[in-house]
């Protein structure tokens, strides 16, 4: 576990697919992998390699955070650190499957396209 802490949160969140919104030197901002948003409010401290949550109040280190992402224990979020991808072990693979992952763009209506010029680029 104290290996595994060490582990870079923001690396293991860029190879999870999560993207910062804002970075600096000593933190960056993320809309939350834990739940849906649209204003960025994770946050994670490079020096200090935790991260915090403001729209929940949770927080931690990166197995924390991996458990809570992938709904699994802490042996399994140790072998996804330690490989960087998923464990072969069934019942992890089958949460990660059922995940409901929430798009962040809705469709609202559909019209007929009526601007000229985008009538012409077409």
């Amino acid at each position: 576990c104290e290996e595994a802490r060490s582990i870079s949160i923001f690396e293991t969140l860029i190879k999870m697919g999560h993207i910062p919104t804002r970075k600096s030197q000593k933190e960056a901002w993320f809309l939350s992998p834990l739940r849906s948003e649209t204003e960025a409010s994770f946050k994670i401290s490079f020096r200090l390699n935790r991260w915090y949550d403001f729209g929940i109040g949770k927080g931690g280190n990166v197995i924390d955070l991996v458990c809570l992402i992938l709904n699994c224990s802490v042996a399994e979020a140790l072998a996804y650190l330690s490989e960087g991808i998923p464990v072969s072990n069934s019942s992890l693979n089958s949460q990660i499957r059922s995940k409901e992952i929430e798009p962040a763009n809705k469709i609202w209506k559909i019209l007929p396209i009526e601007h000229k010029m985008l009538k012409r680029y077409l």
